[in-house]
């Protein structure tokens, strides 16, 4: 984020959007832009053998759905996390409609890396898994854990660290920690 942006600007300037201030909209395009395209560039890490997308047309697509909700942002936190959530659906629907396409000659693979510079505990091994079965099984796990299923999406689709994940869900640093390892473990035996 630009050394010019203080998180307390860009709360305001969400607040200011939100009641149709396009100045407000356009501030916060050049302060967030570079936490959206980082948003897609991670998000699309792992599809970049298989969807001819660049990140610059991911991030763009997420802020128009983004753009078009007008929810009731709670500061930059919330923005990034709604961010991911709308990130990872419009990746879906290109993986869904690209296999529609083909009509089922073959899956989507994809490997879910946790970035090691974001997690310890992260395993340098990791094989390849089916992306639609990844969203399947992300989305029983929010339906059986949903603190668990949002860390998921916040830390490997928003890239927030465990401090940014604690504060947007109002939960302390440790919760975040244990509901990160029990949702790798799931989604680990799920896979």
């Amino acid at each position: 984020m630009p050394a010019d942006s203080s998180t307390t600007e860009i709360d305001n300037w969400l607040q200011r959007w939100q009641g149709g201030d396009r100045e407000a909209e356009q501030r916060l395009i050049a302060a967030l832009y570079p936490a959206l395209k980082a948003i897609a560039q991670r998000s699309l890490r792992p599809l970049s053998h298989q969807l001819s997308l660049r990140a610059t047309d991911l991030a763009h697509e997420a802020y128009l759905r983004i753009a078009g909700q007008r929810a009731d942002w709670q500061g930059r936190a919330h923005f990034l996390g709604i961010a991911a959530r709308v990130t990872r659906r419009v990746l879906i629907d290109l993986v869904r409609e690209r296999q529609a396409e083909k009509r089922g000659a073959g899956l989507q693979i994809v490997s879910l890396n946790i970035d090691p510079e974001h997690d310890s505990d992260a395993t340098a091994d990791s094989s390849p898994i089916d992306w639609l079965q990844l969203e399947q099984a992300l989305q029983q796990l929010e339906g059986r854990d949903p603190i668990a299923g949002r860390v998921v999406e916040l830390r490997y689709f928003g890239g927030l660290n465990n401090d940014e994940v604690a504060v947007l869900l109002e939960i302390s640093v440790a919760t975040v920690v244990r509901h990160w390892k029990f949702a790798r473990a799931w989604l680990h035996r799920r896979l």
